[in-house]
């Protein structure tokens, strides 16, 4: 027998967010497609969830395969991302304010935040501590390189990779069966190099003999 999990309300509640306000709408005709994700949590009408209200992004997060770990998807965490521009300010003397040089923007800083839970369609394990779940996300942690990641708030900020820079693993007094996570992470870029050529010298050696 299945059970449900609501993973979004469960990262709510851990991470100390204000429960979300729903307000009721017109019925919609029934659409073909699956109405509930793995947990039989009711999908909400975007997949991915909305930020409305400046509430926290509710996404779906992938953490692509590469060499020393295997593809994590992430259900439902919170996702808080920002940036700063990095800004050289000069004081002149009997000039109001300041001269601001732009230099470039600098790193986006992304926070995901969520809950693990074990698969509830295998069989007994179901409603057992995620054991395989906390692992395979521990190895993506211990990568010692920038990580590729897609989702939909990534895609439209251009964010590819990302260099996971801390982590915690944070309790949740009275469940057995899950675990919370947080990743402090900064997007990376990788570095483009250009070479020019070089001026012929205009001579050339001959074999000594």
């Amino acid at each position: 027998m299945q059970y449900n999990i609501n993973l979004r309300a469960l990262a709510a509640e851990a991470f100390g967010y204000a429960p979300l306000i729903r307000y009721e709408l017109p019925e919609e005709p029934e659409k073909e497609g699956p109405s509930t994700e793995l947990y039989g949590t009711p999908l909400p009408p975007d997949f991915e969830g909305t930020g409305l209200l400046g509430l926290p992004v509710f996404a779906r997060v992938e953490f692509l395969a590469a060499a020393g770990w295997a593809q994590v998807v992430l259900n439902d965490p919170i996702v808080e991302i920002s940036r700063d521009k990095l800004i050289v300010t000069t004081e002149i003397q009997g000039r109001d304010g300041s001269v601001k040089e732009f230099i470039s923007n600098g790193d986006y800083a992304v926070t995901i935040k969520g809950v693990l839970a074990s698969d509830p369609t295998d069989g007994r394990y179901a409603r057992r501590y995620p054991t395989r779940e906390v692992q395979a996300l521990q190895a993506v942690i211990n990568a010692k390189e920038a990580i590729p990641v897609t989702g939909r708030l990534f895609k439209l900020l251009g964010i590819r990779n990302l260099v996971i820079k801390g982590h915690s693993w944070p309790a949740l007094p009275g469940f057995t069966n899950l675990q919370a996570y947080e990743l402090r992470c900064l997007s990376d870029e990788p570095i483009e190099l250009q070479t020019a050529s070089l001026p012929a010298l205009g001579f050339a050696f001959s074999p000594t003999t």
